[in-house]
C-alpha cells in the first residue's frame, strides 16, 4: 500500500473531518465535491479525486477518502492519489482561466509560487481543478465576482 505523500505547508493544510480548518477570522463560503485534482512542480507530480472549499483568502483542495470508486477512482484511485489537501493562496495565483474543452471537464488552472518552506522544489506550481460532476456555475461568479 503506498503512503501518500505529507509535506508541509500548502501541500496538506490542516484539515479535520475532511474539510479545512479555517485560519483567523476565516470563513468558507462555497464547496464542490466531485473534483480532479492535478498540480505540478519540478519534479514533483500530485493528484486526486475529491472537494473544494473557497474562502475569500484561498482555494482548499481536501482529497476524499473514498476517491477509489466512481469516475475520479477511475481517474485518481487511492492508488494513484498522492495529496491529501492541498492550499492555493488567492493572493498568490497568477495566470488563472477558466476552460471549457470540447471533450472532458470544465476546468480551473493557474500557477502559483510555492510557500517558503514547501517541499515543491522551488519551481512554481501549475494545477489544475475540473470540475467532474458540475456545479461550475455556481463557483464561478464567486471565485472571479
Amino acid at each position: 500500500e503506498t503512503v501518500p505523500f505529507r509535506p508541509p505547508l500548502m501541500e496538506n493544510p490542516q484539515t479535520s473531518g475532511g474539510q479545512p480548518v479555517p485560519m483567523a477570522g476565516e470563513m468558507f463560503v462555497l464547496s464542490r465535491r466531485g473534483l480532479a485534482f492535478t498540480a505540478s512542480s519540478g519534479s514533483r507530480k500530485f493528484q486526486a479525486g475529491g472537494q473544494l472549499f473557497l474562502s475569500p483568502l484561498r482555494i482548499v483542495f481536501v482529497a476524499e477518502e473514498s476517491s477509489g470508486s466512481g469516475l475520479l477512482g477511475t481517474l485518481f484511485g487511492a492508488s494513484k492519489a498522492n495529496v491529501l489537501a492541498f492550499d492555493l493562496p488567492l493572493a498568490t495565483l497568477e495566470r488563472e482561466s477558466f476552460n471549457q474543452p470540447i471533450f472532458g471537464a470544465n476546468n480551473l488552472t493557474g500557477v502559483s509560487p510555492p510557500l517558503p518552506g514547501s517541499a515543491c522544489d522551488g519551481a512554481d506550481i501549475h494545477w489544475c481543478l475540473s470540475f467532474q460532476d458540475g456545479g461550475v456555475g455556481t463557483f464561478l461568479p464567486i471565485f472571479f465576482g
